[in-house]
């Protein structure tokens, strides 16, 4: 057996305009052209303001001429704070306001087992059973975790359990969770708000030490800040969490790096991220639409909640300004993955090796009427090119207003 770890694929996501965008002679619509064009027009400056932090965060944990140049990095900084976390707990409570708590739910729900939270310690890799709680739980689902936290087996690590708290925490929902769960992990335990991250205290509430890890501080490697375009996107809001779970976080900036790179680079009638950016327009120009641009919905699979309303929160905010006909105009962009980690079926006689884009089952279950995006798989290298081709997308269709 070669001692060499093949490289997992790296195969681009694909973004498939309107039917109607090509006509039967397989012309462009003019109107698609033009909205292209203004596109391209705004793209340099967008590309600019967006900044690299994916980028810049993988250039500096990948430099390999010191060692002390890596644990100066952000991102050391961030997977050395898991690690710690890894090993002092098996149980994290993750507490952040929408957006931040959506993108966890997401990336746990993607690239973790379906039932992590349901396999014991050693089929999960050592690493910690996660919760996350947010503005939309209520008081029973608090009271339930605080239930499920209590001593059950009597061993030191099994019964420690952690808090990670994400984000500025805004929500007076989310800000009593906090100060809940840290009066019960640690009176005196301190929490730093900063819009990245903020901090990760672990207990033993079978009366051993607790551990308290502070992850943002003036001489810490973890930024306090970022762009606001970036907040929860690709910091430590979500990095921490997912390092935590075992998630692959470097492959996750890889696919936004490199999606950052292909919208700085690829030609314009090739750029995912320009073509998801007009679509809204095109359909308004195209139907004559009189409750102004529609907004993107999407329609990922089942198990992808959490995408929807991470994309809700962040970007698809309805102007306050509209009027409830605008706010109402949407269209759906189904997402469909053409291969996932597992497959079951093959076991089984005339059972399939793989799911496909052609799959019934997994067709989505609403009908395709506008675009489409199509990912080869489903792993933290996919993810992160739909996350950074969402935000870079709706940054160019606000430049276009």
């Amino acid at each position: 057996m070669s001692v060499l770890r093949p490289r997992p694929p790296t195969d681009p996501i694909e973004h498939r305009p309107p039917p109607g965008v090509l006509s039967a002679d397989g012309h462009l619509d003019p109107r698609w052209r033009w909205l292209i064009e203004r596109a391209e027009r705004v793209r340099g400056a967008v590309a600019s303001a967006s900044g690299t932090a994916t980028e810049g965060l993988l250039e500096a944990y990948g430099t390999t001429r010191s060692q002390a140049r890596r644990r100066d990095s952000a991102l050391f900084g961030i997977l050395d704070v898991a690690r710690q976390v890894r090993e002092s707990v098996d149980r994290v409570v993750v507490i952040g306001d929408r957006a931040d708590r959506a993108l966890v739910d997401l990336l746990l729900s993607t690239c973790c087992h379906p039932h992590h939270d349901d396999l014991p310690r050693h089929e999960r890799g050592g690493r910690p059973r996660l919760w996350t709680l947010g503005p939309d739980d209520d008081d029973d689902t608090v009271q339930g975790i605080l239930d499920a936290l209590g001593p059950h087996t009597g061993d030191r690590l099994l019964d420690a359990w952690g808090v990670v708290q994400v984000g500025p925490c805004r929500e007076a929902f989310t800000q009593d969770c906090v100060r809940l769960f840290a009066a019960t992990a640690d009176p005196t335990a301190r929490h730093v708000a900063a819009p990245a991250m903020v901090v990760a205290a672990a207990a033993d509430p079978s009366g051993h030490s607790t551990v308290f890890v502070q992850a943002v501080s003036n001489d810490a490697p973890i930024p306090p800040s970022l762009p606001e375009e970036n907040a929860g996107v690709f910091t430590a809001a979500s990095l921490l969490p997912a390092a935590i779970a075992g998630i692959d976080v470097v492959r996750l900036l890889e696919g936004a790096a490199a999606m950052a790179r292909r919208f700085r680079e690829a030609p314009a009638e090739a750029n995912p991220v320009v073509s998801m950016a007009v679509v809204g327009r095109w359909l308004a120009a195209a139907a004559d639409h009189p409750g102004g641009v529609p907004r993107r919905h999407l329609v990922p699979p089942p198990r992808w909640r959490g995408l929807v309303e991470w994309q809700a929160s962040r970007f698809a905010a309805p102007d306050p300004r509209a009027s409830p006909a605008i706010v109402e105009a949407r269209f759906t962009t189904p997402i469909t993955v053409a291969e996932y980690r597992r497959a079951p079926f093959a076991t089984i006689p005339g059972g399939s090796p793989g799911r496909s884009v052609d799959a019934p089952r997994n067709r989505p279950a609403e009908k395709p009427t506008t675009d489409q995006l199509l990912l080869p798989r489903c792993d933290e290298h996919t993810l992160g090119q739909l996350l950074e081709a969402l935000r870079l997308a709706a940054a160019v269709e606000a430049s276009l207003d």
